[in-house]
């Protein structure tokens, strides 16, 4: 079982993806090949997609912020690990690289601003990951 220390196939899509707040929620596709996320709360609806796919969605959306990409831990995370987006974001933050993350049930994404995103695979692949640059996460 990997731990924080371990080092990371990390999957790097070039896909420009929004986050967004929107009025309501949507359906989302049922099977895809980039990150879709939707979050429902007391007080907000979340949604982060490709932007192409937020276009279709203007009437709904509350207030949006574009132009970021997703970095995949390519590795399935067992609940009892510590630390582990703590040893990815720390060095991202010191070099003044924020970081918008996403929890899933198997591993975590990061989405990192496209005007950061080669310092910030740069500082990722010197930490001693191997960082893939894809199309889509298959």
């Amino acid at each position: 079982m990997p731990d924080s220390n371990d080092s990371f196939v990390l999957l790097h899509d070039q896909t420009e993806l929004s986050i967004v707040k929107i009025s309501k929620p949507i359906d989302l596709p049922a099977s895809t090949t980039h990150l879709f996320n939707q979050t429902v709360t007391h007080d907000e609806i979340s949604l982060v997609a490709p932007t192409n796919f937020c276009r279709s969605l203007s009437s709904l959306i509350v207030e949006q912020h574009g132009g970021w990409q997703a970095i995949k831990i390519n590795a399935l995370l067992d609940f009892s690990m510590v630390g582990v987006i703590a040893s990815l974001c720390q060095p991202l933050a010191d070099k003044q690289v924020s970081v918008f993350v996403i929890s899933t049930f198997n591993t975590d994404y990061l989405l990192i601003q496209q005007k950061h995103i080669g310092k910030a695979l740069s500082i990722l692949r010197q930490l001693g990951h191997d960082v893939r640059t894809v199309h889509a996460f298959n």
